[in-house]
């Protein structure tokens, strides 16, 4: 892929045909030009189709951090180069110019937010949505390593979800609600697998019955899905149920009574390993339904929204009462 685009100097106006790529190296330097001096071929083909004259346009790089390495193998294939830190180099007929930047880079972090051991940095947050947290706690109450919760709140600072209190107290959601619409919208899903299946009943004296025996067994699960609502949550009907299993299917089989057969009106799932926990994983914050456990409201919202048919609307209705019940933010001193 590549764009067309313009330096605009004081004297003159360079046109360039840019790409990135990044991390970049010198080796990379001549395929890069290679490519990109047959676009500017062919766009020099459409331009002579047109009656247009052809332009000349400089090839040029951008990359996030250009080494030294890689600015005289620049230097060396005529290709122009810029990146983030404010390096740029660029020769075209009597026009020469060459800056080493010297400015710090930024570098995105590449923790998973919505997935991984990301979330669960990310359902303690949303849990405690007042509240300030070092790192060094949330790392303890996610199990995770310092070096990887840092990286998740990095991230999330620099999508604006997250604030930074002090050094003494930590971060902060800044904007809570816009952090559980995206997790919900980012596609990512808790569930790596899940089997449909028919209920013959779905009450709750049946579900408490059915957790009882898996519990009696050993069996780890927890309710989600319509399973997991309070009477006063319940916006839309026809809603599916179901819960999160850990251990054998043929034991939820068994304690349900489900049945493989149409219509399905109970979901069995299978959380990604790294959710299977207490620790921020889907056990974390679960709430006490009077038939059994329940997975958080925010993750509750975000099973609505992969459910399909009218999922998404209770969906949307937990994320109105996740946002009614926030604190009040503490205006700044």
């Amino acid at each position: 892929m590549y764009e067309l685009a313009e330096v605009v100097l004081p004297q003159v106006r360079v046109p360039v045909l840019l790409a990135y790529r990044a991390p970049l190296f010198p080796a990379d330097i001549r395929l890069l030009r290679e490519r990109l001096l047959a676009a500017n071929d062919a766009l020099k083909q459409r331009d002579g189709a047109t009656g247009r004259l052809p332009t000349v346009r400089v090839p040029m790089i951008a990359t996030d951090s250009a080494s030294p390495a890689v600015i005289e193998a620049c230097e060396r294939e005529d290709v122009a180069v810029l990146d983030q830190r404010g390096t740029f180099f660029l020769r075209a007929g009597g026009t020469f110019i060459r800056v080493q930047g010297r400015e710090p880079l930024l570098r995105r972090p590449r923790e998973p937010v919505f997935h991984g051991k990301g979330c669960r940095v990310v359902r303690v947050l949303l849990q405690s949505p007042g509240e300030a947290q070092t790192v060094r706690a949330l790392s303890e109450r996610t199990q995770t390593s310092y070096a990887y919760a840092h990286g998740v709140i990095r991230r999330l600072v620099l999508d604006g979800y997250v604030e930074s209190v002090s050094k003494r107290s930590g971060f902060r959601l800044r904007a809570p609600v816009d952090l559980l619409r995206a997790w919900m919208e980012s596609g990512e899903k808790t569930a790596v697998t899940l089997d449909g299946f028919n209920a013959p009943s779905t009450t709750g004296e049946v579900l408490g019955k059915g957790m009882r025996q898996l519990e009696s067994q050993g069996v780890r699960a927890i309710f989600t899905l319509a399973s997991a609502l309070l009477p006063e949550e319940r916006f839309v009907s026809g809603l599916p149920h179901g819960l999160y299993l850990t251990g054998s299917i043929d034991a939820a089989i068994s304690a349900f009574g489900l049945r493989r057969m149409t219509p399905h009106n109970f979901w069995v799932l299978r959380a990604e390993p790294s959710a299977e926990t207490d620790a921020g994983g889907i056990f974390f914050a679960q709430r006490g339904l009077v038939h059994g456990p329940g997975v958080a409201l925010p993750q509750l919202a975000v099973d609505f929204q992969r459910s399909g048919g009218r999922g998404k609307e209770q969906a949307d209705e937990l994320v109105q009462r996740f946002a009614r019940a926030l604190p009040i933010p503490e205006e700044s001193p």
